[in-house]
């Protein structure tokens, strides 16, 4: 499997060495973010720096692991221009089109994700309309975030249990100490294994 990262957090970065540097598990990689963002506030302001290097992170995360079901979507593409709700697309394990939301709360953060509050209305209704998701899949839309997960009325009300949610429990039983991760995502960044 032959593919690389695209995200333009890799040449926008202050040190992606720094950042991912015998790093070996999310709360790691978080707070090293957290700390890089404060850095140059002028130059990249501190939510979108963490938010960009977070969209990294699943970028690798999704393009590494395709046929888990958790994650379950291949062919991933980050979505470019103007930010409508969508940050990637691919296809589902179903053959269909597949979305990504990334949302990146802070890791330790007990919040969970409501529609309103975290502007995730544009990402189903960008899913469906721009996208080409089947809103009668239940597996096809994905957010990813550091956060709990999605709020019990956003999730089984508002968007009927069809958009799937990795928060942070879920991520760090991923990526904690699974070293051919940490090692390939450093790779797939052009740097060399720590």
């Amino acid at each position: 499997m032959n593919f690389e990262l695209t995200h333009r957090f890799l040449l926008t970065a202050h040190d992606l060495n720094a950042l991912l540097d015998g790093c070996n598990k999310l709360s790691t990689f978080c707070s090293r973010l957290e700390q890089q963002s404060t850095l140059h506030p002028d130059r990249y302001e501190p939510n979108k720096y963490k938010g960009d290097g977070f969209e990294l992170f699943t970028e690798a995360l999704i393009k590494l692991s395709p046929v888990d079901n958790r994650i379950g979507i291949g062919n991933y593409k980050i979505v470019e221009g103007q930010d409508i709700g969508v940050d990637g697309s691919g296809i589902g394990f179903n053959g269909k089109p597949a979305t990504v939301q990334v949302k990146y709360r802070g890791y330790g953060s007990t919040k969970f994700l409501t529609a309103n509050e975290d502007h995730l209305s544009n990402f189903v209704a960008a899913s469906v309309l721009h996208e080409g998701v089947d809103p009668k899949d239940k597996d096809n839309m994905l957010i990813v975030t550091t956060a709990e997960g999605l709020h019990f009325f956003t999730d089984q009300e508002m968007y009927a249990g069809k958009v799937r949610c990795l928060g942070r429990k879920e991520l760090c039983s991923l990526v904690d100490d699974n070293t051919l991760f940490w090692d390939r995502f450093r790779e797939l960044c052009g740097l060399k294994q720590c």
